[in-house]
């Protein structure tokens, strides 16, 4: 296991055989030291687990190069314009209507003046930074995020554009796949029944929903997709599901699947079907689900019921050291907080501290 500071609680687990750091912010370093890696243990499989993916699939030759010709190594992720395809959100936009995918109504603005244009569009609008990711750099004039920013405080450019789109009213929903060649053999679909801060998710409760798993699977079909793959979703009244944004890497519905589901996705034969996670199974974030009654006594009740039959993300029955290290991660909020010059609180904290040092806003990559 892998990550840039010593904390990281799924580096504790029992079942890591070792785990390495990496320098943080240092994108050149990181490529070597995985490199390095992957050549003194003999990697098979590099499996990024969130947006490191974007890196190491630009510097996708140094990691095979630093193999063996006897060893190899399976590098688990897409190349890197096909990962650039979907993040950008007014790209991925337009593959979406291109496929025949729906998605709402949107428009795309290089400068403040067509952001504040597109915003008289619709009574109810949301705009979104084309990069932006975890609910951060989102404006909008409706619901629980209506009242935080203001669009001069966005500056959109040539380079990082923002989506402005209808707000459209409906249920979140997740999808999380593992796919081979373009074809999905492992996926879920969830809800999140309780978020944090009104961004991601801190409770997650698996659904069925079929359209998720067409979806997704005309989306990697068309692109040939090998690896991990997330979308987002909003499902209106009228049953039609939406296409929000795609995460090109997992997300908090793998943790919806057994491990004997994610190591016969990974390494088994491939099914003649996909392996769908079935309906009704619940994880959680205990400790975030703890700070939410905390900081909103108001909310004991629902939280509580929120969290009701949901097994614990990170303290796992015979495995709870990444639990207590859930604590001590927190040193890497104070971490964001100096390197940003941040004096003060704020609702965003813990998800920006999550993306600071990883997240690609689209700029060009060393």
């Amino acid at each position: 296991a892998v990550d840039t500071f010593s904390a990281s609680p799924g580096s504790h687990s029992r079942y890591v055989a070792r785990h390495l750091e990496v320098p943080a912010q240092q994108t050149e370093q990181v490529v070597d030291a995985i490199a390095a890696i992957i050549a003194e243990h003999q990697i098979e499989w590099v499996l990024p687990m969130f947006e490191e993916v974007f890196y190491l699939s630009y510097h996708r030759d140094r990691l095979e190069s630093a193999a063996t010709a006897d060893q190899g190594v399976n590098l688990f992720f897409p190349a890197f314009d096909t990962l650039a395809k979907v993040h950008d959100k007014v790209t991925f936009a337009g593959l979406c209507r291109q496929l025949g995918l729906p998605v709402a109504e949107s428009v795309a603005a290089t400068t403040t003046e067509q952001l504040k244009d597109a915003t008289t569009k619709w009574d109810h609008w949301f705009a979104r930074a084309a990069y932006g990711r975890g609910g951060l750099n989102v404006l909008t004039n409706t619901g629980p995020l209506a009242s935080e920013g203001r669009l001069d405080d966005a500056d959109p450019s040539d380079t990082d554009p923002w989506l402005v789109q209808e707000y459209l009213d409906g249920v979140d929903l997740c999808s999380w796949s593992v796919v081979h060649d373009g074809e999905v053999v492992l996926h879920s679909t969830y809800e999140h029944a309780l978020t944090i801060d009104d961004r991601g998710g801190i409770v997650f409760e698996a659904i069925d929903s079929p359209e998720t798993l067409a979806a997704t699977q005309k989306l990697v079909g068309e692109l040939g997709w090998n690896g991990q793959v997330s979308c987002d979703f909003l499902r209106t009244a009228d049953g039609v599901h939406h296409l929000v944004e795609c995460n090109p890497r997992p997300t908090d519905g793998c943790t919806l699947a057994t491990p004997e589901e994610f190591d016969a996705a990974l390494f088994g034969s491939r099914p003649a079907e996909p392996v769908v996670v079935p309906a009704g199974r619940k994880r959680e974030i205990k400790e975030a689900v703890l700070r939410d009654m905390f900081e909103h006594l108001g909310r004991l009740r629902s939280d509580l019921h929120a969290a009701k039959g949901g097994s614990d993300v990170y303290g796992q029955h015979g495995d709870n050291l990444p639990l207590l290290y859930t604590v001590f991660s927190l040193q890497h909020v104070k971490a964001y907080r100096q390197a940003m010059g941040i004096d003060h609180k704020s609702r965003q904290d813990l998800t920006a501290a999550q993306f600071f040092d990883v997240a690609w806003d689209g700029g060009p990559i060393s």
